[in-house]
């Protein structure tokens, strides 16, 4: 270990953080070290912020933070040759570090690994070398760990945005193929389905459809910059109703639920064509879908299940982030100190009144 000390916060228990330091490691051949720029919060973060022990990943303590952009501190000669990086380079690391070896990750699924570990997760921040999330100055990086080098000119602020973003290239590209010309209804504007706006955009997809509810009155008008051609409200009149009314009797190529809502999940089989795709990103854990499987059967409809993203999702998004940068700096959320996590949290659950911030980051060198 260095003498170099990295400032954490520790979620220690439900709804509370002790800020911590632990040594930095000193790299090996094989591993790095990033100095952290930025560390966007995800919604599974408020999720283990309030659930504690009840979340299913490693009890407290735990540094969260699994979606992170950084510059490389320290590389061993190995890992450089390997990751094609240097010292100094800015890249967003994914969460995931899988095995590579099972059958899941030979066949381009890395997702569904049941063997891997996952930054700011569920891998333990107990034993050295401690630094295994994102809400710290300073970030071991594994020798299974995928990084993906920023593009020139990209600034952290906006490359932080790339995790949504590839769950947005798989969720409404990748995964319903997705081309020029076919329609699609993307469920609820938070970050994940305003991420699937704008892929979906950049495939020429059209008509581009986003529903929410009144409440997401701002995020519907994000979705319009990202590419939306229409947005709906639920509350105004039942979802069938108003996609035909634009889409006429057939319905939509492609329908994706990106809101974990029962309701949403629903109503989608009901918005796509006979022979369309529906693709299911919102997790709606422990609960029962009342649904008419006959629905699919009879009308031939693929239902798809996704989780997270792989490689080659990054890959794209980050090509997306470079090309529209501009449209993305425009949309950036707030930063916020490492001793600020707490209130991160809370504007990620909604719970801070008259705030509503879409994408919330920490930034360690901050007071």
């Amino acid at each position: 270990m260095s003498s170099i000390q990295s400032l954490t916060a520790v979620v220690t228990d439900i709804r509370k953080i002790e800020m911590r330091h632990y040594p930095v490691p000193e790299a090996a051949q094989t591993d790095a070290v990033l100095k952290v720029e930025l560390c966007g919060i995800c919604g599974s973060d408020y999720d283990y912020y309030v659930h504690g022990e009840h979340w299913p990943y490693r009890k407290p303590p735990q540094i969260l933070g699994h979606e992170v952009v950084g510059r490389i501190s320290e590389i061993g000669s190995e890992a450089a040759r390997s990751w094609k990086i240097k010292e100094g380079d800015l890249v967003a690391v994914e969460a995931a570090i899988s095995c590579q070896r099972c059958r899941y990750c030979t066949s381009g699924n890395s997702a569904l690994c049941a063997n891997k570990r996952s930054y700011g997760m569920s891998t333990s921040m107990e034993d050295p070398p401690y630094l295994w999330g994102g809400y710290s100055q300073y970030m071991y990086i594994h020798p299974r760990a995928n990084l993906h080098l920023v593009p020139a000119g990209v600034p952290a602020q906006v490359a932080v945005l790339f995790t949504s973003l590839a769950n947005g290239v798989k969720w409404a590209q990748r995964a319903p193929g997705l081309r020029m010309g076919d329609s699609i209804v993307i469920l609820g504007p938070g970050q994940q389905g305003l991420a699937c706006v704008l892929a979906a955009s950049t495939t020429g997809a059209n008509p581009i459809i986003v529903a929410g509810l009144k409440k997401d009155a701002k995020r519907l008008a994000i979705a319009r910059n990202f590419g939306a051609t229409h947005t709906l409200c639920s509350e105004e009149a039942p979802l069938d109703e108003q996609v035909r009314n634009i889409l006429g009797p057939e319905m939509a190529d492609v329908v994706v639920d990106a809101s974990g809502s029962v309701s949403a999940q629903q109503a989608s089989v009901d918005l796509v064509r006979r022979g369309g795709t529906v693709v299911l990103g919102g997790r709606t854990p422990n609960k029962t879908i009342p649904f008419v499987m006959d629905k699919l059967s009879s009308r031939g409809i693929t239902m798809i299940g996704v989780r997270a993203h792989e490689p080659e999702d990054v890959r794209r998004a980050l090509a997306i982030i470079a090309a529209r940068r501009d449209l993305l700096e425009k949309a950036a959320g707030r930063e916020l100190a490492l001793k600020q996590a707490d209130l991160a949290l809370r504007l990620i659950g909604q719970e801070v009144p008259g705030e509503e911030t879409l994408h919330v980051a920490l930034n360690p060198w901050i007071d």
